[in-house]
């Protein structure tokens, strides 16, 4: 609507310009046949009078001339006729200063405006004076006032119209389809794929929409393959990890069921492999659950929980762990709820998945940092967690990796590397974001951020 705004006012500034000069040019151009018609009447006049005027100067100078022209004035309305003497007196009020016919306005006394025309006359070849011929220009005026009026109401006339029509044609031609051009490519960009053309015009707006609905579609297609792409890849990265992890620990099985089976092992040698083969079968149940937890699609019920409150018996039980480990668990958070909408297990979980992995990180001992942040952005009031070792970090090449599944940097028996993407695959239930940030010899803090939930503390409590 923007543009359609911009496009009718330029137009309307460039009828208005176009009229106004129309206005001006009629105007001035009325003024000038004006002048010209005062000019020939004035001679008109003056012709009229030249027999008597050269008969009263040969008869009796310039005396009879003025008396035979104030007499013919008597018969000529509306004008006014006065000699003006061509001999320079010292008892003349006026004197010849042009021997062509001249024109000047001036406004008399009463305020009105007068035009004077002066026309020279020359008799027996000597410059004897001239007629100047004076006329009220009321009429003038008057024609000027109307037709600045006719103008300036044309000129309103013109631009109303003009506005009324580029309006609904701006916004009906140009505004309307901008408008559904603009949502369409919204909804593309949220990723509502494919999308049908907005509309259908023979111009070069619905050529612009037959391309967009065209883009779309190439991008649904190229998004189909990325997935399809991104499935083949998932299904080989679980199947090489289901393979790696399942791999070690049945062979030790086979192994010792062999050795078993051979009948030349010690009643305690037979306790021993025993006992790997129940380890080695712990090992493989615990890595089953974990797949199963990963790949459970059902969303899980969400209430209201409180973050605080999880964070506090998380560190609770990882408390043991941790001293075993020569690592310090500080919780940094105040006594007011921290409120999010839900499922206070999985959160526990991923907190204690952050826990967990920073402990291993420091086998030297160290101190991990559970920090509670409360922040407001332009998607809302959130809730932010930040985990913080002081391990040994994480490569740069690394990071993008660490959310995959059987991506893991500890050694064999120690992970199965699927704790953070089931971390990720929570938070991303839970409408939160995740990330992750490393330095190498200084530690990692991973992040997540949830939507505070909106409903009063006192149902937290409760």
């Amino acid at each position: 609507m923007k543009l359609a705004a911009k496009l009718i006012l330029l137009f309307m500034l460039g009828v208005l310009g176009i009229v106004a000069l129309f206005s001006w040019q009629t105007i001035r151009r009325q003024l000038r046949w004006d002048e010209q018609r005062r000019a020939d009447h004035a001679n008109d006049v003056v012709g009229a009078l030249k027999p008597a005027i050269d008969d009263a100067y040969r008869n009796g100078g310039v005396v009879t001339i003025q008396q035979a022209i104030e007499v013919t004035a008597r018969h000529v309305p509306g004008q006014q006729l006065r000699w003006v003497d061509g001999v320079p007196a010292a008892e003349a009020e006026t004197k010849i200063t042009s021997r062509k016919v001249s024109q000047i306005s001036v406004a008399n006394q009463d305020g009105e405006t007068v035009s004077r025309t002066f026309v020279p006359i020359e008799i027996d070849g000597s410059e004897a004076g001239g007629v100047e011929v004076s006329e009220s220009m009321e009429h003038h005026d008057q024609f000027i006032r109307e037709s600045l009026i006719a103008s300036l109401l044309s000129l309103v006339g013109v631009a109303a119209l003009s506005g009324m029509m580029i309006y609904f044609g701006g916004v009906q031609l140009v505004g309307k389809p901008l408008a559904l051009l603009i949502d369409q490519v919204h909804q593309i960009g949220a990723g509502k794929l494919p999308q049908p053309p907005a509309f259908e015009r023979n111009d070069e707006l619905g050529s612009l929409a037959q391309a967009i609905s065209q883009m779309s579609r190439q991008l649904d297609q190229q998004q189909n393959t990325i997935r399809h792409t991104d499935r083949l890849g998932t299904v080989g990265t679980l199947a090489a990890g289901m393979a790696h992890e399942m791999g070690t620990p049945l062979n030790v099985v086979a192994g010792r069921a062999g050795l078993i089976a051979g009948g030349k092992l010690s009643p305690e040698e037979v306790r021993q492999s025993a006992q790997t083969i129940k380890s080695e079968a712990e090992r493989m149940t615990t890595l089953i659950r974990q797949l199963l937890d990963f790949a459970r699609q059902s969303p899980s019920t969400h209430t209201q929980i409180d973050i605080g409150r999880i964070a506090r018996s998380t560190c609770d039980l990882i408390e043991p762990i941790a001293e075993n480990s020569s690592v310090q668990i500080d919780l940094r958070c105040d006594d007011q709820p921290y409120p999010i909408r839900g499922d206070a297990t999985q959160i526990q979980q991923v907190l204690t998945n952050f826990l967990t992995n920073g402990i291993q990180a420091m086998p030297e001992g160290g101190s991990v940092t559970l920090t509670l942040q409360r922040r407001e952005t332009s998607q809302g009031k959130q809730i932010g967690i930040h985990v913080t070792d002081q391990g040994r970090g994480i490569p740069a090449e690394q990071l993008d990796h660490v959310f995959e599944p059987f991506y893991t940097t500890k050694d064999v028996g120690q992970g199965t590397g699927l704790g953070l993407s089931i971390a990720y695959g929570i938070i991303q239930e839970h409408g939160g974001d995740i990330d992750v940030q490393s330095e190498e010899n200084v530690g990692t803090t991973f992040s997540v951020y949830l939507p505070v939930a909106d409903q009063p503390s006192t149902a937290i409590n409760s």
